[in-house]
């Protein structure tokens, strides 16, 4: 197999990062050093255990679960976070409304007797302790959303105005 005449051979470019790094990083921060060349060599085709054979001829033996635990985190570390969500606004055209919208309801809380020991916001450890031993009546839960749904599809005059 011919190299490529321009681009010097994976190992001389391991040996030249890992050259600049200092000695008494770990092995896990100089495999993180290395990963973005070792992530074009795996776009490439390169095998795993190729790359880490070169890794080896260029002084940095590693062991298969310490290259595979460290390229997972490297890669979730470099994964784009997720954006925060942006909220949809309705169209503002009018030419496809045939009638005058009506005001939506606000859905009203569940009874007192479907959530109690609820408090009213989060503020100290005792309020999230509140939470955890709140007794909840999933039947009373139930009923409310089957009168919410019926409700919301059978709309009754008081509703209209």
């Amino acid at each position: 197999m011919t190299e490529h005449p321009t681009r010097p051979d994976p190992v001389a470019r391991y040996r030249a990062v890992l050259d600049s790094l200092d000695p008494r990083l770990r092995i896990a921060a100089k495999l993180r050093a290395l990963f973005p060349m070792i992530e074009t060599q795996l776009a490439a085709g390169v095998p795993h255990a190729a790359i880490m054979e070169d890794l080896a001829q260029a002084g940095l033996a590693v062991r298969p679960t310490t290259y595979i635990t460290t390229l997972r985190r490297w890669r979730k570390a470099q994964r784009p976070s997720a954006s925060p969500a942006v909220p949809v606004t309705p169209p503002t055209s009018t030419a496809h409304r045939t009638a005058p919208e009506t005001p939506r309801t606000t859905p009203t809380p569940p009874p007192v007797d479907a959530i109690q020991g609820r408090p009213h916001g989060i503020e100290t450890p005792s309020d999230l302790r509140q939470i955890r031993h709140m007794r909840v009546d999933l039947e009373a839960l139930r009923r409310e959303g089957l009168e919410q749904r019926q409700n919301a599809t059978n709309p009754t005059p008081q509703d209209k105005e």
